[in-house]
Parts: C-alpha cells; sequence; structure tokens
C-alpha cells in the first residue's frame, strides 16, 4: 500500500484559513506561475512531468509547473506512477478557477498515487525539489481517470432495531459556522433554538434528527476559537460531551459537520485517522489524552467512513443548490478537531454494530466557509434526507412482516400465513419474524408479536 504523508493540508484543514493560505500560497510560488504553460489533458497518459514541464529556478530550489486541461465532466483524479520526490520535495495541485491548492504532497513514491479529488477545467500540477536534491526525482502521470462512477462498497446487511424501540434517531454535530447555524433548527435545546425543535419525525421520513453543537460569539464569526457549550472545539471537551451524549440519544445514525475551505466546497471525507500526532488546539492540554485517541485500534489506522457518499453527491451534484460537492479519497480529514469528531463518530458506529442499538453509518463532511447559512441548511437537509433514505433501507422492525412500520394484526394474519405454508425461512424472514432469536419461526413468535401490539 503506497504511503505518503501530509506536510500542509490547510493547516488545521480549516482554522485560520486566511493566513493558512497566504503561507500556503508562498510556499508552492503561486505568484510566479509562468503564464504559458505547457497543457496536456485528462486523455492524455503515460506522461513524463519533467520531460515537459516549465522549471523555475529560486533562492530555495527549482519550481516545476504543468497544466491539466480537464476535458472529463465532473469528478476526477490524477494517477502518478514510478515516482520519486526526494526529501523536502514535494508536489501540489493548484486550482486557478477556485484558488485552492491540493497537497501539499511528500514521500509520493512507488507504483500509484492517486491526487485529491479534482472538479475543475485547469489544474497546475506544482512539483518542487530543494537545491541539493535537482534532478533525483521522477514522476510521471499514468492516467487521468473521471471517478464520478466509481461505486463505494457498503454493508448492505440488514439489521434489527431493538424490539419496542422508539422512533430511531439521526444526530448531527457542528462546529465553526456556517454549520451551527445550519443544525440549529434540529436542536432540542430551547435556550440554542428557541423557535422550537424541527426535527421529530423529520419529512415524515420515519426518524428524529437531533443537533449538537457549540457556540461563538459573535455567531457569524471568522476566527472563532474554541467557543462554549456542547462539543466546545477542544480535544477533551468534545470527547467528554460526545460519549455523554451518545449515552443519552443511542442514535442510529451520525453525520459530523465542520467548517472546511473558505469556498463553497461540500467536502465528503473518506478516512478518518486514529492519529497519534495532532494539531494543538487552544486550551490545555493542547492534544488529545491519550493520543491516540482509541485504544482499541491500531495507531494512525483508517476508520473511513459508513455515509452514502455517492448517493449524497448524486443528490447534490442533481439539485440546484450551489455548493461543489465531492469526495476526498485519498486525504485525511486535518489532525484537528474536526477529524477527531469525524473519528468519534465511526468509532461508536462500528463499535455498536453488535449491540442492542446499533449505529447504523457514520461520517464526516467539511462545509465551505463562505457558504451561506441558508445556502448551507438547504444542502444540510439534502445530505440529511439522502442519508435517512438509505437507512430506511436497510432497517427492518422486528415482527413489521408486511413492511408498513407499523404492528398490526395485518403482520399477524400475515404470520400466521406464513408458518400455516410451513416453509423455510430465509434471513430475511428470520430478520422480520423471529422475534425470540430461536432460528425458528413458530407459534412462539406469533405469541410475541401479539403482546408487543397489546402493549
Amino acid at each position: 500500500m503506497i504511503k505518503f504523508s501530509l506536510i500542509i493540508y490547510f493547516l488545521f484543514s480549516f482554522l485560520h484559513t486566511q493566513v493558512v493560505s497566504t503561507e500556503l500560497i508562498e510556499k508552492v510560488n503561486i505568484k510566479n506561475i509562468p503564464i504559458e504553460l505547457p497543457i496536456i489533458t485528462t486523455s492524455s497518459f503515460n506522461i513524463s512531468f519533467h520531460d515537459i514541464a516549465i522549471k523555475k529556478l529560486t533562492q530555495d530550489g527549482v519550481f516545476s509547473y504543468l497544466k491539466i486541461k480537464s476535458l472529463l465532466e465532473g469528478n476526477y483524479q490524477i494517477r502518478i506512477s514510478d515516482s520519486y520526490i526526494p526529501d523536502q520535495g514535494y508536489i501540489a495541485f493548484f486550482d486557478q478557477n477556485k484558488n485552492t491548492i491540493y497537497g501539499l504532497y511528500t514521500n509520493v513514491n512507488g507504483a500509484n498515487f492517486y491526487s485529491s479529488v479534482l472538479n475543475s477545467e485547469e489544474i497546475v500540477i506544482i512539483y518542487f525539489e530543494p537545491f541539493e536534491s535537482i534532478n533525483k526525482g521522477s514522476l510521471t502521470i499514468n492516467k487521468i481517470e473521471s471517478i464520478e462512477n466509481i461505486i463505494y462498497p457498503f454493508d448492505t446487511k440488514n439489521y434489527k432495531l431493538e424490539k419496542r424501540r422508539e422512533r430511531p434517531v439521526l444526530m448531527v454535530t457542528g462546529y465553526w459556522p456556517p454549520t451551527n447555524e445550519m443544525i440549529r433548527h434540529f436542536s432540542q435545546d430551547i435556550y440554542l433554538n428557541p423557535e422550537g425543535w424541527q426535527g421529530e419525525n423529520w419529512r415524515n421520513l420515519g426518524f428524529d434528527v437531533v443537533s449538537f453543537f457549540p457556540e461563538f460569539n459573535p455567531p457569524d464569526c471568522s476566527n472563532c476559537g474554541q467557543g462554549y457549550g456542547d462539543l466546545e472545539v477542544d480535544y477533551q471537551d468534545t470527547s467528554i460531551d460526545f460519549w455523554r451524549i451518545i449515552d443519552e440519544v443511542k442514535p442510529t445514525g451520525i453525520i459530523t459537520f465542520s467548517r472546511g475551505f473558505n469556498n463553497n466546497s461540500w467536502e465528503l471525507e473518506s478516512n478518518v485517522y486514529n492519529w497519534v500526532n495532532w494539531y494543538a488546539d487552544y486550551t490545555s492540554p493542547l492534544y488529545p489524552t491519550p493520543s491516540p485517541p482509541d485504544d482499541s485500534f491500531s495507531d494512525n489506522g483508517n476508520r473511513g467512513t459508513a455515509l452514502p457518499i455517492t448517493l449524497i453527491e448524486e443528490a447534490l451534484d442533481n439539485s440546484d443548490i450551489d455548493v461543489n460537492c465531492y469526495v476526498d479519497q485519498n486525504g485525511d480529514s486535518g489532525r484537528f478537531l474536526s477529524e477527531f469528531m469525524g473519528y468519534h463518530g465511526m468509532w461508536y458506529h462500528q463499535s455498536s454494530l453488535d449491540s442492542e442499538n446499533p449505529c447504523l453509518l457514520g461520517g464526516h463532511i467539511h462545509v465551505g466557509g463562505q457558504l451561506s447559512v441558508r445556502m448551507a441548511t438547504d444542502a444540510a437537509e439534502l445530505t440529511i434526507e439522502t442519508v435517512l433514505e438509505y437507512l430506511d433501507n436497510i432497517l427492518i422492525i422486528p415482527g413489521d412482516i408486511n413492511d408498513d412500520e407499523l404492528l398490526n394484526i395485518q403482520d399477524i394474519i400475515q404470520l400466521i400465513i406464513y408458518i400455516l405454508d410451513d416453509i423455510e425461512p430465509n434471513e430475511d424472514w428470520l430478520n422480520l419474524a423471529d422475534l425470540n432469536d430461536d432460528g425458528n419461526i413458530n407459534i412462539q413468535d406469533l405469541i410475541l408479536i401479539v403482546e408487543i401490539i397489546l402493549n
């Protein structure tokens, strides 16, 4: 498996966005990109970067530039093979239209490296070698591939809800604006949401939606800091609050949101890591305690995502909401509180699957800082709706034989017919009708359904 280090990923992912952008722009020498650059297209393959890129000498080393013009619609990735980047060297991808830098990436060495997910007609590849390593590196652009049709695997196993359980809950969390404001109407706290909770049986989809987030003064802050209340932007506070809330809510699914790049992005994170090393927060102790936070999982291990990210991307792409939705397949989620929170969501999801109240999905989404609250709210609601529809397809209520989300006389009649027909039950029927979990469907299960209905 190819390993690469992420030196700067918009430092802290979203922290001090303007300052970091300036530092990164200076580091990758964007101001001195030549106006005329050699261009290849997304149909090109097996291109030796060094043979055609323009080189520019600086006091630090040599920068090389090459532009890619996309002939593809939508998202794509650059696959680099037969590569070697020397120490202190790096590669970055600059979207001139969005003024966004992806990277820096180091140790892009070996058979294959995939760039960040890109979505722009023109991308400048920037490669740097320090003086002591000039001409020692090598890069070959093997192929540029559309990822529109990539299907991410999901466990489509059907899960039982606990018998007699109340309506299942989707829990959503936010940090800095606009993410806290866009989910405020799902808060059950009258002080945070004086207009009243709007998440009960949301849109008649059969789920309650509840939200948790910190507060800031002013609410529309840019450099927001730690905040106050639930889930403050602090490692210790976030972790303590998270597990307390989980114990109270016992969610069937979790979506964690946080502010990302200073643009209109809706970045669906594929990866969350149990990092040993994190960026410092605001209040001592500045790092997670312990670090890595999860001693049940491997150091720097990736728990991934369980959100239906292709469905979310498709829903937003087909809407009239002006967000740039894409999947970050290869990167991490920032190594700051965003990833820390996202990791907690996946940690709980994966550890709860065999419990009586399984959390069936979790995942993290970075929200662009330039999105208005209204636009972010629209995108959040469409994301939530897509997730709930997905959850509805994998949830089973034991005893609901006719799958109408009700337990009544109709289910009793259907079960009697099934028992009289003396059919060997398959897994679906066992999930639906084997209420005492003895591997059979018989009169004992019928009695239990009647008791549930009467109670």
